[in-house]
């Protein structure tokens, strides 16, 4: 590096942290555009900094790079606009248990949110897509974003998802009468927790002003709440297995202390409490299994199992199409598709103003082996044959002699694309759907679903509810064809559609227009015109480096 571009970059990151702190992540319950791109332009300012002793950067290009290294890549390199979003979904699901809300494959629509609509609320469905696009526009000297600029792009959503989680602490600190620099006894963090996780489980929604509201709201809470008391042995286990000397001989947490526990529980609630959850949910639908269409419950028993269990099951039929969770390849005999169901929107817990907790798509851990055999995102089908044959699920056990059927549709996959199965195409994911009914999602093409919470759809769609009523339901069930000792004349064939879409070759979304409101970044940019050239500089040279960078890493197996 040149004694000119290190000046350079000093200058630039000494201007940059006069306008940019870490408090500017979350105002008053709300973040704007300019905050956004200040803070994204902070961590690639952070990473350039001469000398910079910051590894988490390369820690999180260290996490990424076995995912970036195996999906379809652009001739310099990077990865294109929808690849990047796949890479990243799959890392914040794998890492952090995370369904990033508007970071979905098809979430780019998402990002059209108005000024006036920048509200926390409507965080979710905005700030993935408008981080993306802001960061592609300081791009242009390649085609797509290098290692390191998707692990910044990664940073910052971390860094927001971090703010929230010290935000939402400090509020229940404050809620029960603590001072900020007060250690708190073992009783007090048990209270502090527990309020914490009442704001986390709520989505954010709590009101309470003073110790008797938090109070009253805990019990209101172990009364009401399903399986609170198991919530509450959880907190104390993670507690304690972060910090054992509480109630010891140090018997006592600070704040700093306790924003580690809060990010503790960010990270493992989904793996170590929704997890369980989630078998429960797709053991109830498999034991009414269809007996002819693996991974498939026809729709009025669906309806029946929630007439006569603890399990609700009362979705409208336009709800489940909507949400891709609805087989109508027999029209006379509608299904529910376990995987599709499971993993859905309605089952996902709404935790964060960025992040919804869902249940893991089984198929995307079978993906995971698959990528860490190969070498590139194009196989050979008999490579793909002799893997999958090998590989167990929750339902399968391997290994296993695939079915002709199954092996003759893997060749056609082939033959449709050269000779080559695309391991991240829609063909290979409905293949997978038939390897793994029961845990592999059936992949609709594109445009024909959409995640939508029920609220969304009910907008959308204009209806004023998106269950059936117990009345409805008690119809559907009442008019089904198939009675007991009555078999159903039942397709045992799962649906098969030729239609291939490849991940790196979908319609690229139009770059984001600079704006000239009076806070707009570009402003900032003309008045530090030394950081547009920092950020110039830094384009190409990631392009140049990207060989060295990638070689530096060594082979994907150091990453297994």
């Amino acid at each position: 590096m040149s004694g000119h571009v290190a000046l350079t970059i000093g200058i630039a990151v000494a201007l940059l942290s006069n306008i940019v702190t870490a408090g500017d992540f979350l105002h008053a319950g709300q973040v704007n555009k300019t905050t956004l791109e200040e803070n994204l332009l902070s961590e690639l300012a952070d990473v350039l900094r001469p000398s910079s002793d910051n590894i988490r950067i390369p820690r999180l290009q260290g996490e990424i790079f076995q995912l970036f290294t195996i999906v379809p890549s652009e001739s310099d390199g990077t990865l294109n606009h929808h690849v990047v979003r796949y890479v990243l979904h799959r890392y914040f699901v794998s890492k952090h248990g995370w369904f990033i809300r508007g970071l979905e494959p098809d979430g780019d629509h998402r990002d059209d949110a108005t000024e006036e609509s920048h509200a926390m609320s409507d965080l979710q469905e905005w700030v993935p897509s408008y981080l993306q696009k802001f960061l592609e526009q300081l791009n242009t000297h390649g085609k797509g974003m290098s290692l390191r600029e998707v692990a910044v792009f990664a940073a910052t959503l971390e860094d927001l998802i971090h703010g929230e989680a010290i935000q939402r602490l400090e509020l229940a600190w404050a809620a029960l009468g603590f001072e900020k620099n007060q250690d708190l006894y073992a009783s007090q963090v048990k209270k502090v927790m527990e309020t914490y996780m009442m704001i986390y489980d709520s989505g954010g929604n709590f009101s309470a002003e003073n110790p008797a509201d938090v109070e009253q709201q805990l019990k209101f809470y172990a009364k009401n709440v399903k399986d609170w008391y198991q919530t509450q042995a959880w907190l104390r286990r993670v507690r304690t297995e972060e910090f054992p000397q509480v109630g010891g001989p140090v018997n006592t947490l600070n704040f700093s202390q306790a924003t580690h526990l809060v990010e503790e529980i960010g990270e493992r609630y989904g793996s170590e409490r929704n997890d369980d959850d989630c078998s429960k949910l797709k053991t109830e639908l498999l034991e009414i299994e269809s007996p002819k269409r693996v991974g498939r419950v026809r729709l009025s028993e669906f309806y029946k199992k929630g007439l006569y269990s603890n399990w609700e099951f009362s979705e409208k039929k336009e709800y489940l199409r909507s949400l891709g969770a609805l087989d109508e390849s027999d029209p006379k005999q509608p299904y529910v598709i376990v995987a599709n169901y499971v993993a859905s929107r309605p089952n996902c817990l709404v935790c964060s103003n960025f992040y919804v907790v869902c249940c893991r798509n089984e198929c995307e851990d079978i993906m995971s082996h698959i990528e860490s055999d190969v070498t590139n995102h194009t196989v050979a089908p008999e490579v793909v044959l002799r893997l999958v044959s090998k590989y167990s699920s929750s339902t399968i056990e391997g290994p296993r002699k695939l079915s002709d059927t199954l092996m003759d549709r893997l060749r056609q996959v082939a033959n449709a694309n050269a000779g080559k199965v695309p391991l991240h195409g829609r063909l290979f994911a409905q293949w997978m759907h038939h390897a793994f009914p029961r845990e592999c999602p059936y992949p609709h093409a594109a445009g024909t679903t959409s995640p939508q919470t029920p609220d969304e759809w009910m907008k959308a769609a204009g209806h004023d509810s998106h269950q059936l009523s117990e009345a409805e339901r008690r119809e559907h069930v009442a008019s089904d064809g198939c009675k007991k000792g009555q078999p159903c004349a039942e397709n045992h064939e799962l649906p098969w559609s030729h239609g291939e879409e490849l991940l790196h070759q979908r319609v690229a979304v139009a770059p984001a227009k600079p704006r000239t409101a009076g806070r707009d970044i570009m402003r900032k940019l003309a008045v530090f015109g030394v950081l547009g050239a920092m950020l110039t500089w830094a384009t190409l040279s990631w392009r140049s480096i990207w060989n060295a960078e990638k070689s530096s890493y060594g082979s994907k197996s150091h990453y297994h």
